[in-house]
């Protein structure tokens, strides 16, 4: 058994899921309008660069904040961006549960 071949069978194993699935064809639908797609990208750009303020400051700017929302509201009016956001907490879901099973499967390592 090669470990690299198993870790290439759950990435296949994870492109296989519905979520993952209904993800991508909702981003490729996305992108067929430029002008929404360039929104969803500016939010999710924004969203990062927030992110990355509040991990360096540790505060969180009410402005930037504001914004966000703003944006976010924005963006869910429409209805493949809103599903799209769905599929999106979905796969955060199914990746902190491989997460949580490979942490508890290796458990005598990472526990002292």
């Amino acid at each position: 058994m090669n470990f690299y071949d198993k870790i290439h069978e759950l990435v296949r194993s994870f492109k296989e899921t519905e979520e993952y699935n209904k993800y991508t064809e909702l981003k490729d639908k996305i992108k067929q309008n430029e002008n929404t797609y360039s929104m969803l990208r500016d939010f999710k750009e924004k969203q990062k660069q927030t992110q990355i303020e509040y991990i360096n400051t540790g505060k969180l700017n009410e402005d930037s904040q504001r914004e966000l929302q703003n944006m976010y509201i924005s963006l869910i009016a429409n209805e493949d961006i809103k599903k799209l956001f769905e599929y999106e907490i979905k796969l955060d879901v199914l990746l902190a549960d491989m997460q949580k099973i490979v942490a508890e499967g290796i458990k005598e390592i990472i526990e002292f």
